[in-house]
């Protein structure tokens, strides 16, 4: 038992070594810690950048860990200092922005300046010719007269299969297939390895440089990779020593992908930019020169093609702008435009509905100064029962009735005067014969016959006279519904009425004149509705109508009534909601 007890005591030996660590690590290894603490920063600076990029490879914690630190910093750095980021960034945008604009212009000029210049000089014609017997681009051989050495591929292959890993181009375009290159070089190598090497003992034999006539290949080695590099022209051994640089970093950064490759070349996408900076060129002193020429050609060209595109959208807006100015003619009375529109360079065409009374397109356009040659005109009459046009028609009947006096100073002009009866009556047919015309009666009233006791009433040129100022009456009455109603209101009654003592007269009249005579009732309808009830409804209104006038004594056999069903006229809005009036008349056999 007391063996047992005293198994759990240290040894001599184990006391020994525990103070010699205190010694050489001091107490809790605070030694080591504080070396460890005073060469941290050179230590972790020598291994940082592998660090990080093996730590990402093998999760994307760190990124995880980093972005949100990142993004909170930014966001709170803003929200504290929103002004002071405003006055970081404004000018810095506005001289990316001219930097942008002023960089794209630059460049454009300068390829078209090089395009004009390889193109349609005589240089360019004779480098065409040139490029075509030597059988090559005409590209390859403009680069080959402009560089002293232009890097144009660089290829990143895995030495033990062959394996393309990444590559990089000067021209997406134009570059060589990598895949090929890479076996094409494995190939090469394997044959002057066992052609060249006879002795065992002896170093295996390897390229370096291939050269073409196009192009060198440059082949710098690694132990698991190599870098070759598709070069035109002479390259300096600064810029081949930089490919070795470049082959030895990226087997430095990628020794783990390397050890661990297994076909995959997703792990080596990344070293595009390494690759990137491989792709160096040196111009030619006498390209340099050309270079630093301002692209006369190319400012030419531009200046031509701004004037050319600066003169066509002057064109295009004066053309517009005619347009819009000739739809004006639409606001006139009597006018309804249909369209206008170019056609081809600098024609337009224009087409209306246009009353006969109404001013006509030439005169219009004449008025507003317009080059009339250009305009190909479309017209098309219609009767319009606008109140400028209502007028005009009243204008031309009252100048052939000098004895009539006109006030136009109201709404409703104002006639006084004496006429003989026989021309009151005439002036009468003619007035109550006017479209529009709502106020036929006040106007005959200001107006007196004479020789009223001469007159044989029952001669046939008074009854004729008579005859038309009633149908002139007649035909000129027109009664209005509601919407989808067929039901006559106060205002169409009262016309009603007045329409059947015109009609009683006419009657009468043309008994006597030994006329036959009928009232033909028509009902209308806008285009609400289905195409049958609108036919159904314009029939209603009309036999309402007829209706009426035998009510207040119209024998039915003078009345016929049918339904027009939609009447289409764009000038008269809610005028197609009505019934109108038409009287026939035809001689007795």
């Amino acid at each position: 038992m007391a063996d047992c007890g005293n198994s759990n005591i240290p040894s001599e030996d184990d006391v020994a070594m525990q103070q010699l660590r205190e010694i050489i690590l001091g107490k809790n290894q605070e030694l080591v810690k504080q070396v460890i603490k005073d060469n941290a920063r050179e230590m972790v600076s020598e291994v940082v950048i592998e660090a990080i990029h093996d730590r990402q490879k093998h999760n994307d914690e760190f990124s995880k860990i980093l972005t949100p630190v990142v993004q909170k910093s930014v966001e709170t750095s803003v929200k504290q200092q929103s002004e002071q980021f405003v006055g970081y960034f404004y000018p810095l945008v506005g001289r990316l922005v001219r930097k942008s604009v002023t960089s794209f212009l630059s460049e454009f000029l300068e390829k078209t300046n090089v395009l004009i210049e390889n193109s349609l000089t005589f240089k360019g014609i004779k480098w065409r010719f040139k490029a075509w017997q030597s059988g090559v681009s005409f590209s390859q051989y403009v680069a080959s007269q402009t560089f002293i050495f232009k890097v144009e591929q660089v290829l990143l292959i895995h030495q033990e299969t062959g394996i393309l890993l990444n590559s990089a181009s000067q021209s997406v375009h134009e570059s060589a297939d990598g895949d090929l290159v890479s076996a094409m070089l494995t190939a090469i190598n394997d044959f002057v390895s066992d052609s060249f090497n006879p002795q065992q003992e002896s170093p295996e034999q390897n390229l370096e440089v291939i050269k073409t006539e196009d192009f060198s290949l440059v082949i710098k080695r690694g132990p698991k990779l190599l870098l070759v590099a598709a070069v035109t022209g002479n390259i300096p051994q600064d810029i081949s020593t930089k490919f070795q640089i470049t082959n030895e970093y990226i087997h430095k950064l990628y020794a783990k992908e390397i050890a661990n490759f297994n076909g995959d070349t997703v792990p080596f996408e990344a070293t595009s930019q390494q690759l990137q900076e491989c792709l160096l060129a040196k111009m030619r002193p006498e390209a340099i020169k050309k270079k630093n020429k301002k692209p006369i050609l190319a400012i030419l060209l531009v200046l031509i093609l701004c004037i050319g595109l600066g003169f066509l959208g002057f064109h295009d807006y004066q053309q517009n702008q005619l347009v819009n100015q000739i739809t004006q003619i639409g606001q006139q009375p009597g006018i309804v435009l249909g369209k206008a529109e170019r056609v081809g360079w600098q024609g337009i065409e224009l087409s209306v509905l246009r009353d006969p009374d109404a001013i006509s397109v030439e005169d219009w356009l004449l008025e507003q100064e317009m080059d009339a040659s250009n305009i190909l005109v479309f017209e098309k009459h219609y009767l319009s029962l606008e109140e400028p046009l209502v007028k005009t028609r009243l204008k031309t009947i009252l100048a052939r009735y000098p004895q009539v006096n006109v006030d136009w100073q109201q709404r409703i002009p104002v006639l006084q005067g004496v006429l003989p009866n026989a021309q009151r009556v005439a002036l009468a047919t003619e007035i109550y014969a006017i479209p529009g015309l709502t106020y036929s009666n006040e106007l005959i009233s200001g107006v007196k016959a004479e020789e009223l006791a001469t007159i044989n009433e029952d001669s046939p040129e008074i009854l004729t006279a008579l005859f038309e100022i009633n149908t002139a009456k007649i035909d000129s009455t027109q009664i209005e519904f509601e919407q989808g109603q067929s039901t006559l209101n106060e205002k169409a009654q009262e016309q009603l009425r007045a329409l059947a003592g015109y009609l009683s007269s006419a009657i009468e009249l043309s008994k006597k004149l030994e006329l036959n005579v009928g009232l033909i009732i028509m009902g209308a309808s806008d285009s609400t509705g289905s195409k049958q009830f609108n036919q159904s409804l314009s029939r209603k209104r009309a036999i309402a109508a007829r209706q009426y006038l035998v009510e207040q004594g119209i024998e039915p056999q003078y009345l016929n009534a049918i339904g027009l069903g939609v009447v289409e006229m764009k000038a008269s809005g809610s005028g197609l909601r009505k019934v109108i009036f038409n009287i026939i008349d035809f001689k007795t056999d």
